[in-house]
């Protein structure tokens, strides 16, 4: 049942997403439904010289991103710093970023993440800028 569930999901996501930009190296996504309308995200990302990302942003109440493996980097606290195992940021809700002109190069390096986020029931957790 759980892989027609995650078949099912996949193919929305597929036609959901259609033509608008993506994050690479999604291993797995799950959401909770909490109280007061909210949901929370729970991702699993796996990547490897994945540098810069698509311009975004997060209408969620935040955003934790942690590093299970490798070296990951942001922007969050106003300059660029790398992240390794262990270590964590937290995104400001509405927070635009990715498509910086600045963002380190990070070479061959690659990152498992645990990315946590908190959103209003009916409106997506991201929200790619063109």
């Amino acid at each position: 049942m759980r892989l027609l569930s995650l078949l099912i999901l996949s193919i929305t996501m597929s036609a959901h997403d259609h033509g608008q930009p993506k994050f690479e190296g999604l291993v797995s996504s799950d959401v909770f439904p909490l109280d007061g309308d909210m949901n929370l995200y729970v991702e699993k990302r796996s990547t490897c010289n994945a540098g810069n990302v698509p311009k975004h942003f997060h209408p969620a109440a935040g955003t934790l991103v942690y590093v299970l493996e490798g070296v990951s980097q942001s922007k969050s606290s106003g300059e660029w710093k790398q992240y390794t195992k262990g270590e964590y940021w937290f995104e400001r809700t509405d927070w635009v970023h990715g498509g910086d002109v600045d963002t380190p190069d990070l070479g061959d390096a690659c990152t498992d993440l645990l990315v946590i986020r908190v959103v209003d029931k009916g409106k997506d957790h991201t929200v790619f800028i063109k």
